[in-house]
């Protein structure tokens, strides 16, 4: 009879969450400050809209959506539930604002965006320019480290897989 003894915390745990820890810290301000300011989230729509990729009538749905959408997924990084999910959702939503800042500065589009309200992260604030496509990429990795790596041993995912599938 052949006994595995039980894995011991490595740097694959500690990359994973230090990944989630970064990326959900990213995620969790940004739809903070979305939501909470007075007029942020008129002000979110508005940034929205001067992007030009969505008709008028969808500018408020998305408006509404997006930052409960990082919230959500941001809070399931960060307790390392359905984690590789939730990243490939703001995996796919970094992909998205990208190609929307892209096709914004490729047409000379005169606007700012309040992707993190009135603070910065990286960039400096005024009219959007390629430091946010760049900004954007530093915020991709630990995204894509969190997909890759999934929750690691500190997470509800690893627990459940530990418990067995009777317990999923």
């Amino acid at each position: 009879m052949s006994v595995t003894p039980a894995r011991g915390w490595t740097g694959r745990d500690t990359a994973a969450l230090l990944c989630r820890a970064c990326l959900a810290a990213v995620f969790l301000f940004s739809a903070y400050m979305k939501l909470v300011p007075p007029g942020a989230a008129q002000n979110f729509a508005f940034s929205i809209k001067a992007f030009k990729v969505l008709p008028d009538h969808l500018v408020t749905l998305f408006a509404f959506v997006i930052p409960w959408t990082e919230l959500l997924c941001a809070a399931c990084v960060l307790i390392g539930a359905w984690t590789r999910a939730a990243a490939l959702v703001l995996v796919t939503a970094l992909g998205a604002f990208t190609a929307a800042v892209v096709r914004a500065l490729l047409n000379d589009f005169d606007l700012t965006c309040s992707c993190f309200g009135n603070q910065r992260f990286i960039c400096p604030k005024g009219p959007v320019t390629w430091c946010k496509v760049f900004e954007n990429g530093v915020i991709l990795l630990p995204a894509l480290g969190t997909l890759v790596l999934g929750s690691g041993r500190a997470g509800v995912d690893a627990l459940l897989a530990r418990r067995g599938p009777a317990a999923a």
